[in-house]
């Protein structure tokens, strides 16, 4: 290898290729939500505009638990855990996004819900993980739900299984509701 060549100034030149950029990825609920998580949480949002952020947001939220649904031992019994935590901008978009009341029978502000699978399902879709010889599934009779209303944020928690143990449980559930039905 030769030597560098020494500038006018006796001072040895050396050239670097400039450095690519990275490009940031980022989907449309994603940019959605950090549009609008900037935003402080006074005042009211347009009807639509609240349906539009419970929508990307409902979005997400299935695509992060069923990114969850992984096998693991735990499934054959339907008691792997999973758990999703997110901000909301509003707490209008969190109560529109489950379509549930900031209030319970009584009037009082609640922190902590329990759930059904099925309304939980109604309201982000049926979480399903294919695996290689079957699906995974939520299951257990409920879901939890956690509700932070000073740092608007939400935790949402359950179980996982194989779809055989969920079919398996609401047969059981239906025979039991049967045989009360019959006395």
């Amino acid at each position: 290898m030769r030597p560098k060549r020494p500038a006018d100034d006796g001072v040895p030149t050396t050239t670097t290729a400039p450095k690519k950029q990275k490009r940031q990825k980022t989907s449309a609920a994603t940019a959605a939500v950090a549009d609008t998580a900037s935003q402080p949480n006074t005042g009211t949002l347009d009807p639509q505009v609240v349906q539009d952020k419970a929508y990307a947001l409902r979005k997400l939220t299935y695509r992060q638990i069923k990114k969850q649904l992984k096998w693991k031992s735990s499934c054959r019994e339907g008691r792997a855990r999973w758990s999703y935590t997110a901000s909301v901008p509003n707490a209008a978009v969190f109560f529109r996004m489950f379509h549930l009341e900031p209030t319970d029978a009584k009037g009082k502000k609640w922190k902590q819900k329990k759930i059904p699978i099925n309304d939980f399902e109604d309201c982000i879709g049926k979480v399903e993980a294919p695996i290689r010889w079957g699906s995974l599934n939520l299951m257990g009779p409920h879901v939890n739900m956690r509700w932070n209303e000073e740092d608007n944020m939400f935790t949402v928690s359950g179980m996982h299984g194989l779809w055989q143990l969920r079919l398996a449980a609401e047969a059981e559930a239906e025979a039991e509701a049967e045989a009360e039905a019959d006395e």
